[in-house]
């Protein structure tokens, strides 16, 4: 008999505590999938992306200059556009100044770059500085850029005069 209640108080014993245990859930979040999941992210993520490639410098060849070229190099072509009550004024550096009327702007334009022509005609291209006002609207300053422009003028530098 004392083996019978060894053995029932052992069974009894181990039953009860695997039934009367409670089965206890973790609060906190399993770690095995989360990683699991994290490094398939950084894989797609690492294997999707474009890195930037290096840009490749461009073939430059420097042409030779020549000392008439060097020489006309340090002479700036300045056009101003000056506010005036009836519209604009346009001037060229030591040159009478051009009105631009506000209903025909073209044929003041048109002066400009005939004289602007002239001035290249003995000097060849230049920089050039084209000053104007807070006043001017933009749209003249856009105007005689183009203008200028136009006449084959690619360095022209933009001066505000407050």
């Amino acid at each position: 008999m004392t083996s019978e209640q060894h053995t029932s108080s052992f069974h009894q014993t181990v039953m009860t505590g695997f039934i009367g245990r409670k089965r206890r859930l973790s609060m906190g979040l399993r770690m095995t999938p989360m990683i699991d999941v994290i490094f398939l992210l950084l894989t797609f993520f690492v294997m999707t992306a474009k890195f930037q490639e290096p840009e490749q410098l461009l073939p430059v060849i420097v042409g030779k200059i020549s000392p008439q070229t060097a020489v006309i190099q340090d002479f700036l072509l300045k056009v101003f556009v000056e506010p005036s009550p009836s519209g604009c004024l346009l001037r060229i550096e030591n040159r009478p100044a051009i009105k631009l009327s506000d209903e025909n702007p073209q044929e003041s334009l048109l002066v400009l770059a005939r004289k602007v022509q002239q001035e290249l005609e003995t000097t060849g291209p230049l920089p050039v500085e084209l000053y104007y006002d807070d006043a001017i609207s933009w749209d003249i300053v856009v105007k005689v850029y183009d203008v200028l422009y136009a006449l084959g003028l690619q360095n022209i530098t933009f001066r505000i005069e407050e």
